[in-house]
Protein backbone atom coordinates (compact mmCIF):
# COMPACT_ATOMS: atom_id res chain seq x y z
CA UNK A 1 0.00 0.00 0.00
CA UNK A 2 2.85 2.36 0.88
CA UNK A 3 4.52 1.69 -2.49
CA UNK A 4 1.26 2.41 -4.32
CA UNK A 5 0.79 5.76 -2.54
CA UNK A 6 4.43 6.71 -3.18
CA UNK A 7 4.06 5.74 -6.84
CA UNK A 8 1.09 8.07 -7.28
CA UNK A 9 2.99 11.05 -5.84
CA UNK A 10 6.23 10.25 -7.68
CA UNK A 11 4.43 10.00 -11.03
CA UNK A 12 3.05 13.49 -10.51
CA UNK A 13 6.52 14.87 -9.79
CA UNK A 14 8.08 13.45 -12.94
CA UNK A 15 7.61 15.73 -15.92
CA UNK A 16 7.58 14.38 -19.47
CA UNK A 17 11.05 15.86 -20.07
CA UNK A 18 12.40 14.13 -16.95
CA UNK A 19 10.89 10.78 -17.94
CA UNK A 20 12.50 11.10 -21.37
CA UNK A 21 15.86 12.00 -19.83
CA UNK A 22 15.76 8.96 -17.54
CA UNK A 23 14.78 6.57 -20.35
CA UNK A 24 17.67 7.78 -22.52
CA UNK A 25 20.06 7.57 -19.56
CA UNK A 26 19.05 3.97 -18.79
CA UNK A 27 19.55 3.04 -22.46
CA UNK A 28 23.04 4.60 -22.43
CA UNK A 29 24.01 2.70 -19.28
CA UNK A 30 22.81 -0.56 -20.84
CA UNK A 31 24.73 0.12 -24.06
CA UNK A 32 27.88 0.82 -22.03
CA UNK A 33 27.82 -2.61 -20.40
CA UNK A 34 25.97 -1.92 -17.15
CA UNK A 35 23.54 -4.61 -16.05
CA UNK A 36 19.91 -3.66 -15.46
CA UNK A 37 20.30 -3.93 -11.69
CA UNK A 38 23.49 -1.84 -11.66
CA UNK A 39 21.94 0.82 -13.93
CA UNK A 40 18.87 1.28 -11.74
CA UNK A 41 20.88 1.08 -8.51
CA UNK A 42 23.25 3.76 -9.83
CA UNK A 43 20.35 6.09 -10.66
CA UNK A 44 18.72 5.26 -7.30
CA UNK A 45 21.84 6.35 -5.40
CA UNK A 46 22.30 9.50 -7.50
CA UNK A 47 18.62 10.44 -7.32
CA UNK A 48 18.07 12.61 -4.24
CA UNK A 49 14.75 14.25 -5.04
CA UNK A 50 12.62 11.65 -6.84
CA UNK A 51 12.17 8.20 -5.28
CA UNK A 52 10.85 6.52 -8.43
CA UNK A 53 14.08 4.53 -8.86
CA UNK A 54 13.68 3.16 -5.34
CA UNK A 55 10.36 1.70 -6.47
CA UNK A 56 11.86 0.30 -9.69
CA UNK A 57 14.82 -1.20 -7.80
CA UNK A 58 12.42 -2.79 -5.30
CA UNK A 59 10.48 -4.39 -8.19
CA UNK A 60 13.68 -5.71 -9.78
CA UNK A 61 14.69 -7.33 -6.49
CA UNK A 62 11.25 -8.97 -6.41
CA UNK A 63 12.08 -10.60 -9.75
CA UNK A 64 10.09 -8.37 -12.09
CA UNK A 65 11.33 -7.40 -15.57
CA UNK A 66 12.67 -3.86 -16.01
CA UNK A 67 9.97 -3.16 -18.61
CA UNK A 68 7.34 -4.12 -16.00
CA UNK A 69 9.06 -2.07 -13.29
CA UNK A 70 8.94 1.03 -15.50
CA UNK A 71 5.20 1.21 -14.83
CA UNK A 72 6.22 3.63 -12.05
CA UNK A 73 7.10 6.14 -14.80
CA UNK A 74 3.37 6.30 -15.60
CA UNK A 75 4.04 5.90 -19.34
CA UNK A 76 1.25 5.42 -21.92
CA UNK A 77 0.14 1.76 -22.08
CA UNK A 78 1.17 1.42 -25.73
CA UNK A 79 4.72 2.51 -24.81
CA UNK A 80 4.80 0.26 -21.74
CA UNK A 81 3.72 -2.76 -23.84
CA UNK A 82 6.34 -1.89 -26.43
CA UNK A 83 9.11 -1.97 -23.81
CA UNK A 84 7.95 -5.43 -22.69
CA UNK A 85 8.15 -6.67 -26.30
CA UNK A 86 11.60 -5.07 -26.69
CA UNK A 87 12.98 -6.73 -23.55
CA UNK A 88 11.56 -10.11 -24.59
CA UNK A 89 13.53 -9.85 -27.84
CA UNK A 90 16.77 -8.25 -26.60
CA UNK A 91 16.12 -4.75 -27.97
CA UNK A 92 15.36 -2.92 -24.73
CA UNK A 93 18.20 -0.37 -24.97
CA UNK A 94 17.15 0.67 -28.48
CA UNK A 95 13.46 0.91 -27.53
CA UNK A 96 14.27 2.95 -24.41
CA UNK A 97 16.43 5.35 -26.43
CA UNK A 98 13.90 5.89 -29.22
CA UNK A 99 10.99 6.25 -26.81
CA UNK A 100 13.03 8.69 -24.73
CA UNK A 101 13.92 10.77 -27.81
CA UNK A 102 10.27 10.99 -28.88
CA UNK A 103 9.10 11.95 -25.38
CA UNK A 104 11.95 14.47 -25.19
CA UNK A 105 10.91 16.01 -28.51
CA UNK A 106 7.32 16.12 -27.30
CA UNK A 107 8.36 17.91 -24.09
CA UNK A 108 10.52 20.41 -26.01
CA UNK A 109 7.76 21.18 -28.50
CA UNK A 110 5.29 21.59 -25.62
CA UNK A 111 7.57 24.12 -23.91
CA UNK A 112 8.18 25.91 -27.20
CA UNK A 113 4.43 25.96 -27.81
CA UNK A 114 3.91 27.69 -24.45
CA UNK A 115 6.60 30.24 -25.32
CA UNK A 116 4.99 30.93 -28.70
CA UNK A 117 1.59 31.39 -27.05
CA UNK A 118 2.86 33.86 -24.44
CA UNK A 119 3.28 36.92 -26.71
CA UNK A 120 0.05 36.50 -28.75
CA UNK A 121 -1.92 35.90 -25.54
CA UNK A 122 -0.47 39.10 -24.05
CA UNK A 123 -1.50 41.05 -27.17
CA UNK A 124 -4.97 39.49 -27.06
CA UNK A 125 -5.45 40.46 -23.40
CA UNK A 126 -4.22 43.98 -24.22
CA UNK A 127 -6.76 44.25 -27.06
CA UNK A 128 -9.60 43.07 -24.81
CA UNK A 129 -8.55 45.64 -22.19
CA UNK A 130 -8.42 48.31 -24.90
CA UNK A 131 -11.92 47.40 -26.10
CA UNK A 132 -13.26 47.65 -22.54
CA UNK A 133 -11.52 51.04 -22.16
CA UNK A 134 -13.01 52.29 -25.44
CA UNK A 135 -16.47 51.16 -24.36
CA UNK A 136 -16.23 52.87 -20.95
CA UNK A 137 -14.39 56.11 -21.82
CA UNK A 138 -13.81 56.90 -25.51
CA UNK A 139 -17.17 56.03 -27.13
CA UNK A 140 -19.32 57.88 -24.50
CA UNK A 141 -17.20 61.04 -24.93
CA UNK A 142 -17.44 60.96 -28.73
CA UNK A 143 -21.18 60.28 -28.61
CA UNK A 144 -20.79 57.95 -31.57
CA UNK A 145 -24.11 56.33 -32.48
CA UNK A 146 -23.91 52.56 -32.62
CA UNK A 147 -20.30 52.47 -31.38
CA UNK A 148 -21.17 51.14 -27.93
CA UNK A 149 -23.39 48.33 -29.22
CA UNK A 150 -20.79 47.33 -31.84
CA UNK A 151 -18.07 47.08 -29.18
CA UNK A 152 -20.40 45.11 -26.90
CA UNK A 153 -21.13 42.67 -29.71
CA UNK A 154 -17.47 42.26 -30.72
CA UNK A 155 -16.21 41.97 -27.13
CA UNK A 156 -18.92 39.43 -26.37
CA UNK A 157 -17.94 37.41 -29.44
CA UNK A 158 -14.26 37.32 -28.34
CA UNK A 159 -15.08 36.31 -24.76
CA UNK A 160 -17.58 33.70 -25.96
CA UNK A 161 -14.94 32.28 -28.32
CA UNK A 162 -12.38 32.03 -25.50
CA UNK A 163 -14.96 30.43 -23.19
CA UNK A 164 -15.90 27.85 -25.84
CA UNK A 165 -12.22 27.01 -26.48
CA UNK A 166 -11.60 26.43 -22.75
CA UNK A 167 -14.84 24.47 -22.34
CA UNK A 168 -14.07 22.38 -25.44
CA UNK A 169 -10.55 21.60 -24.22
CA UNK A 170 -11.75 20.49 -20.77
CA UNK A 171 -14.56 18.46 -22.34
CA UNK A 172 -12.13 16.78 -24.76
CA UNK A 173 -9.78 15.79 -21.92
CA UNK A 174 -12.65 14.28 -19.90
CA UNK A 175 -13.98 12.50 -23.01
CA UNK A 176 -10.58 10.96 -23.83
CA UNK A 177 -9.94 9.83 -20.25
CA UNK A 178 -13.15 7.79 -20.32
CA UNK A 179 -12.04 5.90 -23.45
CA UNK A 180 -9.76 2.86 -23.52
CA UNK A 181 -6.39 3.32 -25.22
CA UNK A 182 -7.42 1.89 -28.60
CA UNK A 183 -10.61 4.00 -28.84
CA UNK A 184 -8.65 7.05 -27.74
CA UNK A 185 -6.04 6.43 -30.44
CA UNK A 186 -8.73 6.08 -33.13
CA UNK A 187 -10.17 9.45 -32.09
CA UNK A 188 -6.79 11.21 -31.93
CA UNK A 189 -5.62 10.11 -35.40
CA UNK A 190 -8.76 11.68 -36.92
CA UNK A 191 -8.14 15.12 -35.41
CA UNK A 192 -7.14 17.85 -37.89
CA UNK A 193 -3.43 18.84 -37.89
CA UNK A 194 -2.36 16.83 -34.80
CA UNK A 195 -3.91 13.59 -36.11
CA UNK A 196 -0.98 12.94 -38.45
CA UNK A 197 1.47 13.24 -35.55
CA UNK A 198 -0.40 10.72 -33.43
CA UNK A 199 -0.82 8.39 -36.41
CA UNK A 200 2.89 8.30 -37.29
CA UNK A 201 3.71 7.82 -33.57
CA UNK A 202 1.39 4.80 -33.30
CA UNK A 203 2.70 3.44 -36.63
CA UNK A 204 6.25 3.61 -35.25
CA UNK A 205 5.47 1.77 -32.01
CA UNK A 206 3.33 -0.97 -33.58
CA UNK A 207 5.75 -1.62 -36.47
CA UNK A 208 8.78 -1.66 -34.16
CA UNK A 209 7.17 -4.28 -31.91
CA UNK A 210 6.03 -6.37 -34.89
CA UNK A 211 9.50 -6.21 -36.48
CA UNK A 212 11.24 -7.29 -33.26
CA UNK A 213 8.91 -10.25 -32.79
CA UNK A 214 9.26 -11.40 -36.42
CA UNK A 215 13.06 -11.07 -36.20
CA UNK A 216 13.04 -13.58 -33.33
CA UNK A 217 11.25 -16.26 -35.33
CA UNK A 218 7.65 -15.65 -34.27
CA UNK A 219 4.88 -15.92 -36.86
CA UNK A 220 1.90 -13.56 -37.07
CA UNK A 221 -0.48 -15.85 -35.20
CA UNK A 222 1.93 -16.44 -32.29
CA UNK A 223 2.56 -12.66 -32.13
CA UNK A 224 -1.18 -12.02 -31.88
CA UNK A 225 -1.57 -14.72 -29.20
CA UNK A 226 1.21 -13.18 -27.11
CA UNK A 227 0.02 -9.58 -27.53
CA UNK A 228 -3.51 -10.68 -26.65
CA UNK A 229 -2.33 -11.06 -23.03
CA UNK A 230 -1.51 -7.35 -22.68
CA UNK A 231 -3.73 -4.99 -20.70
CA UNK A 232 -7.37 -5.07 -21.85
CA UNK A 233 -8.18 -2.13 -24.12
CA UNK A 234 -4.55 -1.37 -24.99
CA UNK A 235 -3.66 -0.93 -28.66
CA UNK A 236 -1.58 -4.10 -28.95
CA UNK A 237 -4.21 -6.21 -27.15
CA UNK A 238 -7.09 -4.87 -29.26
CA UNK A 239 -5.25 -5.39 -32.57
CA UNK A 240 -4.20 -8.91 -31.56
CA UNK A 241 -7.74 -9.87 -30.55
CA UNK A 242 -9.20 -8.34 -33.71
CA UNK A 243 -6.73 -10.12 -36.01
CA UNK A 244 -7.11 -13.52 -34.30
CA UNK A 245 -10.92 -13.44 -34.55
CA UNK A 246 -10.88 -12.14 -38.14
CA UNK A 247 -8.26 -14.60 -39.43
CA UNK A 248 -10.05 -17.53 -37.76
CA UNK A 249 -13.23 -16.27 -39.46
CA UNK A 250 -11.52 -16.52 -42.85
CA UNK A 251 -10.86 -12.84 -43.54
CA UNK A 252 -7.85 -11.75 -45.61
CA UNK A 253 -4.84 -10.33 -43.75
CA UNK A 254 -4.33 -7.64 -46.41
CA UNK A 255 -7.94 -6.46 -46.16
CA UNK A 256 -7.63 -6.27 -42.35
CA UNK A 257 -4.53 -4.06 -42.68
CA UNK A 258 -6.30 -1.85 -45.22
CA UNK A 259 -9.25 -1.30 -42.87
CA UNK A 260 -7.14 -0.66 -39.75
CA UNK A 261 -6.39 3.08 -39.15
CA UNK A 262 -3.46 2.30 -36.84
CA UNK A 263 -1.56 0.25 -39.43
CA UNK A 264 0.16 1.93 -42.42
CA UNK A 265 -0.93 0.94 -45.92
CA UNK A 266 2.78 0.42 -46.81
CA UNK A 267 2.62 -2.72 -44.67
CA UNK A 268 0.38 -4.26 -47.35
CA UNK A 269 3.04 -3.63 -50.01
CA UNK A 270 5.75 -5.29 -47.89
CA UNK A 271 3.58 -8.36 -47.27
CA UNK A 272 2.59 -8.58 -50.94
CA UNK A 273 6.29 -8.68 -51.89
CA UNK A 274 6.33 -12.23 -50.52
CA UNK A 275 9.25 -11.87 -48.12
CA UNK A 276 9.32 -13.80 -44.85
CA UNK A 277 11.44 -14.35 -41.75
CA UNK A 278 14.43 -12.07 -41.23
CA UNK A 279 13.99 -10.16 -44.51
CA UNK A 280 10.38 -9.27 -43.65
CA UNK A 281 11.37 -8.27 -40.12
CA UNK A 282 14.13 -5.97 -41.42
CA UNK A 283 11.74 -4.27 -43.86
CA UNK A 284 9.20 -3.65 -41.09
CA UNK A 285 11.87 -2.35 -38.69
CA UNK A 286 13.12 -0.01 -41.44
CA UNK A 287 9.59 1.28 -41.93
CA UNK A 288 9.29 1.85 -38.18
CA UNK A 289 12.47 3.99 -38.30
CA UNK A 290 10.95 6.05 -41.12
CA UNK A 291 7.78 6.56 -39.06
CA UNK A 292 9.95 7.58 -36.10
CA UNK A 293 11.56 10.32 -38.23
CA UNK A 294 8.17 11.30 -39.68
CA UNK A 295 6.78 11.84 -36.17
CA UNK A 296 9.62 14.22 -35.35
CA UNK A 297 9.15 16.15 -38.61
CA UNK A 298 5.39 16.46 -38.12
CA UNK A 299 5.87 17.82 -34.59
CA UNK A 300 8.20 20.56 -35.81
CA UNK A 301 5.97 21.38 -38.79
CA UNK A 302 2.87 21.81 -36.61
CA UNK A 303 4.71 24.04 -34.18
CA UNK A 304 5.81 26.30 -37.03
CA UNK A 305 2.16 26.97 -37.95
CA UNK A 306 0.93 27.96 -34.48
CA UNK A 307 2.25 31.52 -34.15
CA UNK A 308 1.37 32.70 -37.70
CA UNK A 309 -2.23 31.52 -37.20
CA UNK A 310 -2.48 33.30 -33.83
CA UNK A 311 -1.06 36.53 -35.26
CA UNK A 312 -3.52 36.34 -38.17
CA UNK A 313 -6.40 36.10 -35.66
CA UNK A 314 -5.00 39.05 -33.69
CA UNK A 315 -4.61 41.08 -36.89
CA UNK A 316 -8.30 40.51 -37.69
CA UNK A 317 -9.26 41.63 -34.16
CA UNK A 318 -7.17 44.81 -34.53
CA UNK A 319 -8.71 45.67 -37.92
CA UNK A 320 -12.26 45.08 -36.66
CA UNK A 321 -11.53 47.16 -33.53
CA UNK A 322 -10.39 50.13 -35.60
CA UNK A 323 -13.37 49.79 -37.94
CA UNK A 324 -15.77 49.79 -34.99
CA UNK A 325 -14.40 53.14 -33.81
CA UNK A 326 -13.33 54.87 -37.01
CA UNK A 327 -16.31 54.13 -39.28
CA UNK A 328 -18.90 55.75 -36.96
CA UNK A 329 -16.57 58.76 -36.48
CA UNK A 330 -16.09 59.02 -40.24
CA UNK A 331 -19.86 58.87 -40.74
CA UNK A 332 -20.38 61.57 -38.10
CA UNK A 333 -17.77 63.87 -39.68
CA UNK A 334 -19.28 63.29 -43.12
CA UNK A 335 -22.69 64.29 -41.76
CA UNK A 336 -21.25 67.52 -40.29
CA UNK A 337 -19.59 68.47 -43.59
Amino acid sequence: MKLLIRNIFMAKKLTMAKKAEYLILISKLLKNGFSLGDSINCLRLLDDNVGVFELIYHDLRQGKMISQSLIHFNLPTVVYNQLIIAQDHGKLAQALEQTGILLQDQAKQKNKFKELLAYPCFILMFLITMLVGMKLYIVPQLSVSGGDSAINLFLGAILLGLFLIILGTVGLIIFLKRKDEYSRALFLVKLPSVGRIYQSFYYFLILQGLGMQLANGMNLYSICEKNNHFQKGSIQEHLADKFINSLVGGKSLLSLIEQEPLLPKQLQIILQAGESGTALAQDILLMSELKFEETQRNLKKLLGLVQPILFAIIAIIIVVTYLIVLLPIYGMMKGIS
